[in-house]
Order: C-alpha cells, then structure tokens, then sequence
C-alpha cells in the first residue's frame, strides 16, 4: 500500500484524505494544530508544523512515504517540493515556477514578457508623488488575501505599505491602482505531458468589507460570460507563458478582474484551489482532477487526463461555487446548513468555521463560513438553489446581530 504524506489538516483536505482512502492510499497528515479537522479521517495524523522540514524528512524515511501532497494554499508549496527534492520523491514544479507564480513581482514580469495584460503598478515614491488613489498594496510573497489593504489618501498608503511589509516573508510589497470593480474572471486549466487544457471558465463575484480591505469573492459562476472574449484576448497568450515557464504537469488557475470590457490578469496558482472546482468537473466530465493530483503526487502515469473531456466545452451545466462571508463577531449561532446540504444542486461544501468561532476584522478570507458547489440543469434552477442558501442559512452573533455580509443573487438573465 501507497503511503501519502498530506501537508496540513485545514478543512478542505478532508476531501483529498477521503479520495485518497478510497483509491487504497495509506494517508498521514501533518499540521501543529492538534485539532485540525482533517486529522480524525487519516490512517495517521501528527502534531507536526509543516515548516519543520527536517522533522519532516525524518518522518518520511520512517514511515516510507510514496509521495507529498498539498494544495488550496501557497504556504506549504514550497515546503513540499524541496521536501520532495531532499527525498528524491516526484513532485510537477520546480523551484523556479513556483517562484514566478508565488512571488507577485515575478509574476507580473512573466506576464509582461508575454503580452499578457496586467494593472499599473507603481514604487511607493511614485504612488505618495502622483497621488492617483485609490491604491491596492499587497505583500509579494504572502497567500490567502492577508496583508492586503486598499488605500484612499496618503496615510492609508503608508500604514498599508507597512502593514504589507510585515505581512511579506521577503519584506516587500507591490502597488497597484484600485480597480474599483466587484466582478473578475478565472481561467482553469489542466497540464498533462505540456498539453495544456482550458477546462473551465468563471465569472468571479466579489464584496468589500471595509473601505481599506480588499474585496473576498462572493460567487465564482461558472461558465464565464465573458469567455469568448478570454479565449479571443488571454488565453492564447496564458498558454504561451504557461509553455514558457516549462509547465508540463497540473492544474492552474488565472484571475483577471474585469473593468469596462478589459481584461487585467493580477494572479495565478500552481494547485488546487479553495473553491474546489474540481468537484464541479467531476460532476459534469465524470473526471477526477483530484485523483490525478494525487496519483501524480505519487509519480503514477496520469496521460488518460489528456482528453477532450478537460476541455471547457464539455462543461456545459450552470454550476456555482457560493461562498458565505461572514462580518466581524462571536458566532452565536448557525442555522439552516442541514436544510442546505438537502438541495439537489448541492454537490459538495466546505464549512470553516463553527458556533463559538471569533471571526476577526482581518479582511481575508477567514471571514467565509462556508463555500458551496452546486451544479444544475439549467440556469433557472440554480437561481432558485442560491435563493435556497440566501433563505435558509442564519449566522447570529453574541450581540444578536446578522453576521452574514452579503446574500450574493445571480443575475437574472442568462448572458
């Protein structure tokens, strides 16, 4: 038996430790949190900081690991591949493509390099001199939308400057304009052997918490109304970077935001991503990017998933990935989640967060209760399926208070 080390036990790995039960892996997680949830479904689980790489390698020569796995965030990418490297077991990138895709600097560079469009971005002298608010400031090298603030006049751009630097393990930080816009897109793509497969597409809906804080998606629709205009203006150059960078294994994932029918790409990731799209492929292709980032994890042969049904033309069905914000505040009470787990187009959920919970005003993604995958017939059946979770679900804090930031509708035509 296979023997599979997973990096960290957060709650989207349940997925992934399941999958891999299933297709007869013997799987360890390890995380410092004794109470991951992951950790209850695993053959084993450790009381083990995935950034303790040494303690790690030990353990995998114990244990007599096949292969590592980890996803959803950019934390432990790195930790697993020079893992893999000092173990001499398979991993699909190299230190040099996660540089370019982890480090926003790079990033845009590389786009640069191959036309793909970007947002203007500025030093902070230039940005304090020209004074074009509003600004966006970013940590260049940090995950999950932390140390990310939006600035109006100068002293926000100087505490948000230095909020980013604290934030950036290389201590630097990147500033963009503010394109003040509440609806991006995403591109999702599958790499078998360097054969690069569009498989999805997705209109990405976002809300703002706070003035300064950056916007959190809301809903992620699939497929994109604007995916002609993708394929016309992005992803022949995507695919020409993607080539570029060596990439010949894997799932990727390009967000641009939308303003004014123009495209602007600020962010790729190299893994699976938080809003589990594969859930959705599977249910409509009947295949399992998940199991073949795990099989691929174990240098197994994964050339069935170069085929036409990874392409986005085979993802016909409406489908959604409905995210669940929460404000600031002590959760009192949750209600509604089983009625919502009993809708037909629900096909799978990931809930963070639970009564008790202090949810901060951090700005991150911290703030979802929940993101739910749904997939329907027809457009007008998942209307009904997000009004569902809009009427079902209660979030109360200690004060009595609605917690729950937004409820997100779609639109009411079919573009």
């Amino acid at each position: 038996m296979k023997k599979l080390l997973i990096l960290g036990g957060f709650p989207q790995m349940i997925d992934i430790v399941m999958t891999a039960k299933n297709m007869g892996i013997y799987t360890v997680v390890a995380d410092n949190n004794p109470d991951s949830p992951t950790k209850r479904f695993a053959d084993k689980a450790l009381n083990l900081s995935t950034d303790n790489i040494d303690a790690l390698e030990a353990l995998c020569r114990d244990e007599g690991i096949n292969g590592v796995f980890t996803g959803f965030e950019d934390f432990n990418i790195h930790i697993a591949r020079e893992l893999c490297d000092r173990l001499g077991l398979p991993f699909y990138a190299t230190r040099e493509q996660l540089d370019s895709v982890t480090n926003k600097h790079r990033f845009k560079e590389k786009c640069r390099e191959y036309g793909v469009p970007v947002v203007e971005q500025f030093t902070y002298g230039q940005a304090a001199e020209l004074g074009r608010y509003p600004y966006i400031i970013k940590p260049t090298d940090s995950y999950g939308s932390r140390g990310i603030t939006v600035a109006h006049d100068a002293e926000e751009l100087d505490a948000g400057y230095k909020a980013a630097i604290a934030r950036s393990p290389s201590k630097t930080a990147i500033i963009e304009r503010f394109v003040d816009s509440d609806h991006g897109t995403e591109l999702f793509y599958t790499v078998v052997d360097g054969n690069i497969h569009l498989t999805a597409t997705a209109d990405r809906y976002t809300v703002k918490n706070g003035e300064t804080t950056v916007p959190l998606p809301v809903a992620e629709v699939f497929p994109s109304r604007h995916a002609a205009e993708m394929k016309e203006s992005l992803d022949g150059k995507i695919r020409e970077m993607l080539a570029g960078m060596g990439i010949r294994y894997g799932l990727v994932l390009v967000q641009a935001l939308w303003q004014d029918g123009e495209f602007f790409v600020y962010e790729m990731a190299y893994r699976l991503t938080g809003e589990q799209h594969y859930r959705l492929v599977e249910r409509q292709k009947g295949i399992s990017l998940s199991k073949m980032m795990i099989r691929l994890s174990l240098g197994e042969d994964i050339s069935e998933y170069d085929t036409p049904l990874a392409d986005d033309v085979n993802f016909t069905k409406p489908s959604i990935n409905l995210a669940v914000l929460l404000n600031p505040g002590t959760i009192a009470e949750i209600s509604g989640l089983e009625r919502v787990y009993k809708i037909d187009e629900v096909i799978s959920y990931n809930l963070t967060h639970k009564e008790c919970d202090t949810v901060s005003a951090s700005g991150d993604y911290s703030h979802m209760l929940i993101r739910i995958n749904m997939v329907a017939e027809d457009y007008g059946a998942l209307c009904r399926a997000v009004k569902d979770v809009n009427s079902f679900v209660r979030v109360i804090s200690d004060k009595g208070e609605d917690m729950v930031t937004v409820r997100f509708e779609l639109p009411r035509e079919e573009k």
